[in-house]
């Protein structure tokens, strides 16, 4: 099928003689191509996450730990964004800083009488922490792990404990005082904003699931079927850009990131005039080269190859061949713990899209060696590898185009085999990986474990699902396979390499009083602050009266210390728009300032530490021609 994607809109006009394998694992196809869906349409912003997102929240009062084989969050639905790796290395050697993994921490220490730890133990007690954490891993590191060269850092400002500085603050003129109700609540604001944060001291970042990602001029990022990887201390997320049209399928992009909240985007990292997708970046510590991989020339593609002498490009493409004698359709890399590097591919020797396998790599990356393994089974895609605990995981999703399908795992002990029999990841309440498609799995060690993130494409958003990719972590408790329950919200701790819920009870505003400048008869201000999970959050929300400037304040009921606050969007978004606080609602103190809000987005901040009773949006230019629109308004004192 064939989409058009409307600007913000998701409209999808189905048109018959063009289809595209794609997704997250699909393999991509010119028009005409075979087994799968083309789509020229998409989401509103085809991407997720907020532009304005902070980076991770301390665990002051943080989360219980998710129970083994599966946590009490909600089910359904997929997320936005994530970084990816395709094929994710799953290191589990090599220093903390390394290029591609880093000493896997020993069984990390248990919250509130010990967490489990898979792979590790279970301490008995464990060391008391306010908010108990999930670690992936913990086996105790081996020696090696290999240390990245190259790998620029990525520009955009400084990040700070409080986060990127921003400009602005400008004064709010007029307004008379408000006692809750629903005059201006305006009074002299003083002081400029801070930056839209970053990670806490503590570590942590918030992922936010469900909706779309954006980079740090406020443009939606757009990496479909790509990869996630770490050199130096960036981490550079490359992909597809236009994925809608698969006539433009010519330019792979690269955005950098310190912390996975601010995103560079670091523009065109390869054009390619026959077209490509399923791209993979890998360095080689022989050549010095940073080797980019490709699905190149179509449908029933090649294998293509191109080099770098930093990690953002611009790549030079080298060559293309056949994969023994046929071509392929999905692809993506993976590197070993030596050094070696391998190709999992779908491969077209007999038939389109009618068995899939593992190809090691040359030394210098830039030529096939030996196949290892090759599975006789048809209409699978989106391969990806990643190891854990000495175990290898080879993951392939059903081929359904850029529709969601479900994820299949073969493990072993050697690439080489011999491959257990496929088993159904365990994705509670969703048939299709919570409407996504398997992209890769990227692992974040750090000194007390390994967190293995899953990263999806959700191509065809529909309803509340919204956001373009969706990044979950899996849990392996004591068992072989992982279990993924969905979350809307979750905490990642990567020098830590261990994650937990992200627990609503820290939400400061939680059932407190919301008041608005104007509101919708059945859209009114006390939605923000209601609980809300992800099968309804789209049910409440608070929207305005068209029209500039509008307001929605929320009382915590008493002056309390903050340095956070969280606003989800509805399609009626804030353009530009402030976060004040104060302690009578009278006088106003900007904490942040933008001018470059979007479309279901997250704007998620964390300033300096103040005292308020009352935090305020107050919206100065609207994104479309309606109202404000929030699903949610939460405030913290992270």
């Amino acid at each position: 099928m064939n989409m058009t994607l409307r600007t913000r809109r998701l409209v999808f006009v189905l048109l018959a003689g063009a289809s595209l394998a794609l997704g997250c694992g699909g393999s991509t196809a010119s028009v005409g191509g075979r087994d799968a869906s083309s789509a020229t349409g998409g989401a509103a912003g085809a991407n997720s996450a907020g532009a304005t997102g902070t980076g991770g929240n301390a665990a002051t009062g943080g989360s219980s730990p998710a129970p083994t084989g599966g946590n009490s969050q909600s089910t359904g639905g997929a997320a936005s964004g994530g970084v990816s790796a395709t094929g994710g290395l799953a290191q589990d050697a090599g220093p903390p800083d390394a290029n591609f993994g880093g000493t896997s921490g020993a069984a990390g220490a248990s919250a509130s009488g010990g967490s489990l730890v898979a792979g590790g133990t279970i301490t008995t007690g464990g060391s008391s922490a306010t908010a108990g954490t999930i670690v992936e891993g913990g086996s105790t590191s081996t020696t090696g792990g290999k240390t990245a060269t190259g790998g620029s850092i990525a520009p955009g400002g400084t990040i700070t404990t409080g986060g990127r500085t921003a400009t602005g603050g400008a004064t709010v003129a007029g307004g008379s005082k408000t006692s809750g109700g629903s005059t201006a609540a305006g009074g002299t604001s003083t002081g400029g904003s801070t930056g839209t944060g970053g990670a806490a001291t503590t570590g942590w970042v918030t992922i936010h699931n469900d909706f779309f990602w954006y980079d740090d001029t406020g443009a939606a990022i757009e990496t479909r079927a790509g990869c996630l990887r770490k050199f130096g201390d960036t981490y550079y997320w490359y992909g597809l850009f236009a994925w809608q049209d698969p006539k433009a399928w010519n330019d792979q992009t690269c955005y950098a990131s310190t912390d996975l909240v601010h995103w560079t985007n670091k523009g065109i990292a390869l054009h390619v005039v026959a077209g490509a997708n399923r791209m993979d970046v890998l360095y080689n510590d022989t050549t010095k080269k940073y080797v980019m991989f490709l699905k190149y020339g179509g449908d029933a593609a090649s294998l293509g190859f191109a080099t770098s002498s930093t990690p953002e490009g611009p790549y030079t493409l080298l060559s293309e061949t056949q994969v023994g004698g046929a071509n392929i359709g999905d692809m993506s890399m993976y590197e070993d713990d030596d050094g070696k590097a391998y190709l999992a591919y779908v491969w077209d020797q007999t038939g389109p899209n009618r068995q899939h396998g593992i190809y090691r790599m040359s030394a210098d990356y830039l030529s096939l060696d030996t196949q290892m393994y090759l599975w006789n089974e048809a209409s699978r895609e989106a391969p990806h590898i990643f190891k854990r605990n000495g175990t290898y995981y080879y993951g392939v999703s059903e081929t359904n185009g850029v529709n969601p399908s479900p994820t299949r795992y073969y493990t072993a002990t050697a690439l080489a085999g011999p491959w257990s029999a496929a088993t159904m990841l365990s994705t509670p309440g969703s048939s299709t990986t919570y409407e996504t498609q398997v992209d890769f799995v990227f692992p974040f060690t750090g000194t007390q474990g390994t967190v293995y993130m899953f990263d999806g494409d959700r191509w065809l958003p529909t309803g509340g699902s919204q956001g373009g990719y969706v990044w979950l972590p899996y849990q392996f408790g004591t068992a072989l396979m992982p279990t993924m329950p969905y979350l809307q919200d979750w905490d990642l701790n990567v020098a830590a390499g261990t994650w937990r819920t992200f627990d609503s009870s820290r939400n400061l505003a939680l059932g407190k009083t919301a008041t608005a400048s104007s509101q919708d008869t059945a859209n009114v201000a006390a939605n923000v602050t209601k609980a809300t999970t992800y099968q309804n959050y789209t049910a409440t929300r608070w929207e305005s009266a068209a029209s500039d400037p509008q307001w929605i304040m929320v009382d915590l009921g008493a002056a309390t210390e903050i340095d956070r606050a969280i606003l989800k969007w509805h399609t009626d978004y804030g353009k530009a728009f402030k976060i004040q606080v104060s302690t009578d609602a009278t006088t106003w103190t900007d904490v942040y300032s933008t001018t470059i809000g979007a479309t279901y987005s997250v704007t998620d901040v964390t300033f300096s530490k103040t005292t308020a009773r009352y935090v305020r949006m107050y919206g100065t230019q609207r994104g479309t021609t309606n109202g404000y629109s929030l699903f949610a308004f939460m405030v913290l004192d992270d």
